[in-house]
């Protein structure tokens, strides 16, 4: 009878810590079995506090890394998503079917995906970084890959063929890695900035435009100033 009872109670632990895991990861992943208008809901918080993570990482880079002689030494280069077309003005978001628009933010977010498994490289190797800053680099890529899912299912969502395999897509190529692993430290600090002051301008894009595209979507384009 004892041994029944033992039995019986490991089976309920183990049920419980699967529902557990289960609602974990539900919660962690904003394309779980949701709809739409939640999934939007999601991927808009996702997106707002990757961007808040980029400009923190990006304002400690600033602060203790870049060199003020870099403004007259340097010229800043163009970001790799630059050549990305994107909604500029407010007649073009308007403009812009859904799922054209969600396919460019996908290409922005694929396009970041190498480049920031080699940006949390170099944060947590840097002499003198905040183990915030590293561990701020790593939600940083880790939300980019949820969000990209999440922008992937809603895109699919729009489509009434089969599923588009974006890693099939020609995306802009990063060609920073050399001067990201340059001895020199003056050009790996450099390549470092560019690359926090980049995703920082592409997650706040990502951002956005979600919200934009959450405004057209869920509330039919009838948001106020709080909503967007």
């Amino acid at each position: 009878m004892f041994e029944q009872i033992q039995t019986l109670r490991g089976m309920q632990l183990l049920l419980l810590v699967s529902s557990l895991l289960l609602w974990e990861n539900v919660a962690s992943k904003p394309t779980a079995i949701v709809s739409t208008d939640d999934l939007y809901h999601r991927l808009v918080e996702q997106s707002h506090n990757t961007f808040i993570m980029a400009a923190d990482v990006y304002r400690e880079f600033d602060i203790n890394f870049a060199k003020r002689s870099w403004m007259k030494d340097r010229i800043l280069p163009l970001c790799h998503t630059a050549s990305i077309h994107t909604p500029e003005n407010l007649e073009e978001v308007h403009e812009m079917k859904t799922e054209d628009f969600l396919n460019s933010i996908i290409n922005v977010s694929v396009s970041w995906k190498e480049p920031l498994k080699h940006l949390v490289s170099a944060v947590t190797a840097l002499p003198g970084a905040s183990v915030s800053m590293g561990k701020k680099a790593v939600d940083m890529k880790d939300k980019n890959l949820i969000i990209l899912e999440g922008l992937q299912t809603l895109y699919n969502r729009t489509q009434a063929k089969v599923e588009e395999n974006f890693e099939n897509f020609d995306f802009p190529a990063w060609s920073g890695l050399k001067d990201l692993q340059s001895s020199d430290e003056d050009t790996h600090l450099f390549a470092i900035y560019n690359l926090c002051r980049c995703f920082k301008r592409d997650i706040h894009k990502i951002d956005t435009y979600l919200k934009v595209l959450r405004c057209r979507v869920v509330f039919k384009n009838e948001c106020g100033v709080s909503t967007f």
